[in-house]
């Protein structure tokens, strides 16, 4: 029996995640960027929230304010399979009634695929904005996870000049194997020209920050709070990226969370 399918609110990921499930079912949208809201007469059973899902105010991210989550009354029901991304710890506080809910980001392979397609995308961005390529640039990349390894590995194969500072003696070393320049948190390169951050926390003191130098190029990759410590004030231009895949590649970005989806509909 084919599934009814409802995707909520969103930007680009949604229209194209849309477009990826019409063989698989009935597919319905509602507050979905470029599509004419469509609801099912009786609750779905797969409703897709957008990625992240909610904002600060609670409503569900989408277009203008985005839309309340008393909009979706009837529209899902104790049976439904709900999935997002960034799902907060106790999702039925906001949608009552909903049990069984996946957050997308939570899973490896959305993780994965979701940080070599942000490495893409920051490189091209930094590219775009400096009006010059990477070729033989200073770059350091903080943190070596499921961004910082496949931006690294990019850079390299722009034969940039790579540098990256890891916590860990194991991370360092394996970008050390992969042909990059390692350091700590500390001892850093001198004069970078681009920093492409990925930790979520301030890593670097203030000093090492001041020693950067007004000619760097600071890219945020990570998620709130950022690398950088509040209320200070950079000499150094800080280029704000988050949430890339969505933004400069929400097809490839909307095939991901498909594949997710899939996977998880599977062990179902």
């Amino acid at each position: 029996m084919e599934k009814t399918y409802l995707l909520v609110g969103g930007d680009r990921r949604q229209f194209w995640l849309s477009r990826f499930l019409v063989p698989r079912g009935p597919v319905y949208t509602l507050g979905v960027p470029g599509l004419e809201d469509n609801v099912p007469d009786r609750p779905a059973d797969v409703l897709i929230l957008p990625t992240p899902c909610f904002s600060r105010s609670g409503r569900l991210h989408g277009l203008g304010e985005g839309l309340d989550p008393v909009s979706l009354s009837g529209l899902y029901d104790e049976h439904t399979r709900i999935y997002g991304g960034a799902v907060p710890e106790h999702p039925e506080t906001r949608l009552p009634g909903c049990v069984f809910v996946t957050d997308l980001l939570r899973d490896p392979g959305v993780k994965a695929a979701n940080g070599r397609l942000t490495a893409e995308a920051a490189l091209e961005l930094t590219e775009e904005r400096l009006e010059s390529s990477v070729f033989g640039m200073p770059c350091l990349v903080l943190g070596y996870g499921c961004v910082g390894k496949p931006l690294a590995s990019l850079l390299m194969a722009m034969h940039a000049e790579v540098t990256v500072a890891a916590r860990r003696a194991e991370a360092r070393a394996e970008a050390a194997q992969s042909g990059c320049r390692v350091c700590a948190f500390q001892g850093l390169p001198e004069r970078p020209r681009v920093v492409f951050n990925t930790v979520p926390a301030a890593a670097l003191s203030s000093g090492a920050l001041d020693a950067l130098g007004q000619d760097c190029l600071w890219v945020e990759l990570a998620s709130a709070p950022g690398g950088l410590p509040a209320g200070y004030a950079p000499a150094f231009s800080v280029m704000g990226a988050n949430s890339l895949p969505g933004r400069r590649l929400p097809r490839s970005a909307a095939s991901v969370l498909l594949e997710g989806i899939l996977r998880c509909e599977v062990k179902a």
